[in-house]
């Protein structure tokens, strides 16, 4: 028997009452029931010429040293019998977080999520994961390649959100607890950990497992998938016979939805970044819908919100299988609105009948009233589900792109008609299911068509007397009284009677009224006659139910046999919710389609969230970055938009990359496989760590894992500590991050790493241009223009002494601030390069510019427009050589 490791805050689950399950251990309760800049590059040379950035030079430096680990082998704390050791949530990098993981990613349905995970240690350690989801009857499994970190298997278990989590019971405490565990014990707190036997996990009997209940048609691609996946599968079986064991859950065979995820098909986004980009939710208001998951979430059916949630914690990154498809499936849409308004109006009849699936496959022992009542319902919302089909196969019927056609196939009426005509041949017509308590009883009650029992009909006929009985009784009562009683249901009283209290005189009742409630000038009550039909009604509602029960087994029987192709238009409506859900936005906001390229170009590209914001425009900017143009400094004054340029980089990449469109007039993108962001101020007082330290542990973690696959999002490096000591760090940091040839979008106040960096290749210099006035009463005023232009920020213009002079400080100090950076600016100046040493560098940058503008003519020139590009490209390269001898 496992022992289980139940976490400090975490309650212990409730019994199900009346649930679909066999309990004989605690189940949880979700089962039951502004004018465009110029390209800093030569990508946009189909519409202009390229401008005159030149290219940047640098000398490669050496950092070897944040490839230091701060994880330790053997984790300190292990994890006591029934309480968590008393730290922090960290990331995979020993850094800590400021919030749980569940609160990190937002809101979601509640989920009963069982994670299996077991390892191979090593120098390269194998992770093997297995989550199945009990509320969706869904098996996700992967084997990671990680490394000693754990990087990408704690990635993984926090994306898919778990509720326990078993490991084997020689990785745990009192053993010696493995790196692994001690990482889950203290990244994932909101999860339970279990410990199981090590005779769980096995391989053969996993697999097994997946022939007996996977779907006949994916088990010969599992078997050929999971070869030499022994970790997968074996972890797999454990939490099959963990959920078997604990919960008396099992499932009809060929069932369950299993797939195998490899784990370099997603792309990772740091936790981190999560929170400070506000990608799933608000950071400042949780219920806002300020957020890139807000925004997108279009949505018509719950199973579209979720593929719309899934996609955004992990976007895809194959182009063709995925991107492409639904780039091209989304353009069809917002090209024929026709289409589009069909496909949107035949989606609002789905409910989610995932879980509604999961409940009719899962094997039941029990047959008492309320679980008859559950099934009928059951086979009610599947007519209903059924019934909505044909509407959206039609209104997918002229749709000519490779996804929306397989969807269409997948929704063919010929699939799910039959079973749709066998459910017609035992419930009526005209039953259908319902939200209302007395409707949905009065429709459960006459679900079953007449004439298939005749002891049946006779119990219903019993039913229809007491309900015209109980309307009788009612009619009595207000002809005996003078009053206007009004006929009441609910699952708990039943029938009741509200009548206003006007009806009598000083709103005192006759005796015969009990179960009295007053609620205002309402009185809500009940007669003892009336409490008596209720009784009667209720036998007779119980005995209809359990004379149905017969017939509605054989019936889901039926349903069981064709779940397989069920869960797959569950799948299929998903997407189709999804991307119309982009169409939504793609119309009603002037978004562009993106294309997938080897480049980032983006002309005129907005903040999806902040581009929404009600009384104000929002002045929309450049982006380019490629090999030679990789890291972007950007300065600028305070308030004039550098974080809300960098940040948008990367909402926008997700985007992209999950198959929507995105707002801008140009939009090209290379695939990213990993995103990082350092961007908050926080300190974490729990943790003892300054502002500073979790600033410097963030940064260990991007560097142990940037590489030239990633867009890192930095903000403000080095503010933490002095200034001497924050630009040093800073600019080594950089030199780091240049060499992972990463795209990164590097926000300063630092002008002088600004000027250090400049000669580095794959550097760009980048600025949010101001305006310095004088009012009538001689107090500078600076006007943010939040454009970006190359270069960085003149620093002879004192935007913070002139903001010091405009608030009021004393003349005397702004004066003696203005002096002391003079003469610091005129001491730089004169410790700079010869004027022979720039001319050089500047020739060599307006070179390798020059190459990058031929090489990108090369791979995405329009033979039409190519010509003149390269005549005005050579012009200006002429005309700047010329300039650069003058100087």
């Amino acid at each position: 028997m496992s022992r289980q490791r139940q976490r400090q805050r975490s309650s212990k689950p409730r019994l199900a009452q009346g649930s679909a399950f066999v309990n004989r251990s605690p189940l949880p309760d979700e089962l039951l029931s502004q004018s465009p800049t110029h390209f800093t590059g030569a990508s946009n040379f189909r519409n202009r010429s390229s401008s005159s950035v030149r290219p940047l030079l640098f000398d490669v430096a050496n950092f070897s040293e944040y490839a230091h680990s701060t994880v330790s082998s053997s984790p300190g704390a292990s994890r006591p019998s029934t309480t968590r050791p008393p730290t922090r949530a960290t990331t995979a990098s020993g850094r800590k977080s400021r919030a749980s993981a569940s609160t990190i990613l937002g809101q979601s349905e509640r989920e009963t999520v069982i994670c299996a995970v077991s390892e191979a240690r090593g120098v390269t350690p194998s992770v093997g994961v297995a989550f199945v989801n009990v509320t969706l009857s869904k098996v996700t499994m992967s084997q990671i390649c990680d490394n000693q970190s754990y990087v990408k298997s704690i990635h993984e278990i926090q994306m898919n959100k778990p509720t326990r989590i078993i490991f084997m019971s020689t990785a745990c405490p009192p053993s010696r607890p493995s790196t692994l565990y001690g990482l889950v014990n203290n990244l994932i707190p909101e999860a339970s950990i279990d410990v199981y036997d090590r005779a769980a996990w096995s391989e053969s009997s996993g697999l097994d497992l997946i022939r007996n209940l996977a779907f006949e048609t994916d088990v010969s691609p599992l078997t050929v998938a999971l070869q030499g996946k022994y970790y997968a599968t074996s972890s797999f079986y454990a939490a099959m016979k963990y959920i078997e064991h604990h919960f008396a859950i099992t499932f009809v065979p060929h069932s369950l939805r299993i797939s195998y995820q490899p784990s370099d098909g997603t792309m990772m986004i740091d936790i981190s970044a999560f929170q400070s980009l506000e990608i799933m939710q608000n950071s400042r208001d949780p219920k806002s819908k300020d957020s890139l998951f807000g925004l997108l979430n279009q949505t018509t059916t719950p199973m579209g919100t979720r593929m719309l949630r899934r996609n955004i914690l992990q976007p895809p990154t194959h182009v063709e299988a995925f991107v492409r498809p639904r780039h091209d499936a989304l353009e069809e849409l917002t090209t024929n609105e026709e289409l589009f308004q069909d496909i949107r109006r035949a989606l609002k009849a789905f409910s989610d009948v995932e879980k509604l699936l999961t409940k009719l496959i899962i094997v039941n022992k029990n047959s008492d009233v309320r679980h008859v009542e559950e099934q009928i319902n059951q086979v009610l919302m599947m007519k209903s589900f059924l019934e909505a089909i044909p509407e959206l196969y039609q209104a997918l019927v002229p749709a000519r792109s490779p996804l929306l056609t397989k969807a269409r196939d997948i929704c063919h009426p010929e699939i799910t008609g039959g079973t749709l005509d066998r459910i017609r041949q035992v419930i009526e017509a005209d039953v259908t299911y319902t939200r209302s308590p007395l409707d949905l009883r009065n429709q459960r009650t006459f679900a079953v068509k007449a004439g298939i029992s005749g002891m049946l009909d006779v119990a219903r006929q019993m039913y229809k007397e007491l309900t015209e009985e109980i309307h009788k009784h009612v009619d009595e009562v207000n002809e005996r009284f003078k009053s206007t009683a009004a006929l009441k249901f609910d699952n708990g009283r039943k029938y009741w009677l509200r009548i206003k209290a006007s009806d009598f005189d000083g709103g005192r009742l006759p005796d015969c009224f009990v179960n009295v409630v007053r609620k205002r000038d309402k009185i809500e009550c009940q007669t003892l006659d009336l409490i008596k039909l209720n009784l009667r009604l209720s036998d007779t509602s119980n005995e209809v139910v359990i004379r149905s029960d017969a017939v509605i087994d054989e019936l889901i029987a039926d349903i069981r046999l064709a779940a397989p192709q069920f869960f797959r238009v569950c799948e299929s409506v998903a997407m189709v919710d999804m991307i119309s859900a982009f169409g939504q936005l793609a119309t009603t906001r002037d978004y562009v389609k993106p294309e997938i390229a080897g480049t980032l170009a983006l002309k005129a590209a907005r903040h999806p969230i902040r581009e929404k914001k009600p009384g104000a425009e929002f002045i929309p900017n450049d982006y380019y970055s490629t090999e030679q143009y990789c890291f972007h400094i950007v300065t600028g004054s305070n308030m004039s938009g550098k974080s809300t340029y960098i940040r948008s980089i990367a909402l926008l990449q997700i985007m992209a990359q999950i198959g929507s469109f995105v707002p801008a007039e140009y939009a090209a993108f290379s695939i990213i496989h990993q995103m990082f962001a350092r961007v908050s101020m926080d300190d974490s007082i729990e943790s003892n760590l300054s502002t500073f330290s979790v600033e410097m542990q963030e940064m260990v973690f991007i560097l142990r894992n940037i590489n030239d696959r990633s867009l890192a999002i930095i903000d403000e490096l080095g503010r933490g500590t002095s200034s001497r000591d924050g630009l040093a760090i800073a600019i080594a940091m950089s030199e780091a991050l240049i060499q992972s040839k990463a795209s990164v979008w590097f926000a300063t106040h630092f002008i002088e790493l600004a000027r250090a960096l400049a000669d580095r290749p794959g550097v760009l210099n980048l600025h949010l241009l101001a305006r310095n006035t004088v009012t009538a009463d001689g107090l500078p005023q600076i006007t943010m223009l939040y454009k970006v232009d190359s270069g960085y920020m003149d620093d002879e213009v004192h935007y913070g002494i002139n903001l010091a002079r405009a608030i009021g400080l004393p003349k005397s100090f702004t004066d003696k601030a203005e002096e002391v950076a003079n003469y610091l600016r005129t001491k730089r100046a004169a410790n700079q390069q010869g004027s022979e040493s720039r001319k050089l560098m500047a020739r060599r940058r307006l070179i390798l510019n020059l190459h990058e503008a031929l090489k990108q003519a090369k791979e995405a020139a329009d033979p039409a427009v190519l010509p003149g590009y390269l005549q005005r490209l050579q012009e200006q390269f002429i005309t700047r050589m010329e300039e650069l001898d003058q100087l």
